[in-house]
């Protein structure tokens, strides 16, 4: 379930576009993270072109990450202007797609694929100045939790069969300085954990942040919801949460909170 499987899906904003990470999305994101700033608050280590380039790789092929690129949906529309490109040329939506006819797809191969392609790759390359940062997921099994049916029954057997919650721990930059404080932080984290909550039945996510961030607590405390569970002393770092017992509780909530609920679309670009 992991950025495989993610890797044609883009996300629609009104302020934001999240878009697959892609090999033409390194170059960029490698100057980023030559900043110490970045670099302390994403508690990254700096790597080389070449290593950020199998970084890459490696996250597109884990099914226990999910990467998408962050684009300024102002900035991208005025760059796809500029090249004669409509956003509505390029993306399709979810239903579309899967409802596209396989019989018309096949008698259209050569032309229709070929435009397509052409298309895509427009749209990759045209956007990357359009690019302010990146939102990532790191999937795993939520250890704490225990089945309603746990405390009437402790038989081996029973454990083998017990459902399997997963959890995310979800890790938002915005690594662009004019991009910063304009709702756009907010609005992405919420695509994902909305994202997330629909389509790959994440019900709890975890967010680790710098004491000294303060504006990056305000916005997952205040913002979004999240609550402080843990103070890290020794890393200097809170840790906040965002749980409810359903993937329902937690779209529902989630959609008063970010009042996104027509405003967020899940598109396909092909790869």
């Amino acid at each position: 379930i992991g950025m495989r499987l993610n890797y044609e899906t883009c996300l629609s904003g009104s302020k934001c576009l999240l878009v697959p990470y892609r090999s033409e999305h390194v170059e960029t994101y490698h100057e980023w993270m030559k900043s110490p700033f970045l670099l302390e608050a994403t508690g990254s280590e700096p790597l080389s072109l070449e290593e950020e380039v199998k970084m890459q790789l490696s996250w597109r092929d884990d099914d226990d990450k999910c990467t998408f690129i962050v684009l300024d949906r102002a900035l991208c529309n005025k760059l796809c202007d500029k090249g004669d490109l409509n956003l509505d040329d390029i993306l399709v939506t979810e239903e579309d797609y899967e409802n596209t006819n396989t019989e018309v797809n096949e008698k259209n191969e050569s032309a229709e694929d070929e435009s397509t392609s052409a298309k895509e790759f427009n749209f990759v390359t045209k956007t990357l100045n359009a690019m302010v940062g990146d939102v990532n997921l790191f999937l795993s099994d939520d250890d704490d939790y225990d089945d309603d049916d746990d405390s009437n029954s402790h038989e081996e057997d029973d454990s083998k069969n017990k459902p399997t919650k997963r959890m995310a721990e979800l890790d938002v930059m915005i690594a662009e300085q004019d991009a910063r404080g304009k709702g756009i932080g907010k609005e992405c984290a919420c695509m994902m954990m909305l994202y997330a909550t629909k389509h790959l039945k994440i019900c709890k996510f975890v967010v680790r942040i710098n004491e000294d961030n303060v504006a990056s607590r305000k916005m997952f405390e205040q913002a979004l919801g999240f609550r402080e569970v843990n103070y890290a002393a020794c890393f200097q770092q809170y840790e906040y949460e965002f749980k409810h017992e359903t993937c329902e509780a937690s779209i529902e909530a989630l959609e008063k909170i970010c009042d996104a609920n027509d405003k967020i679309q899940k598109w396909h670009v092909p790869c």
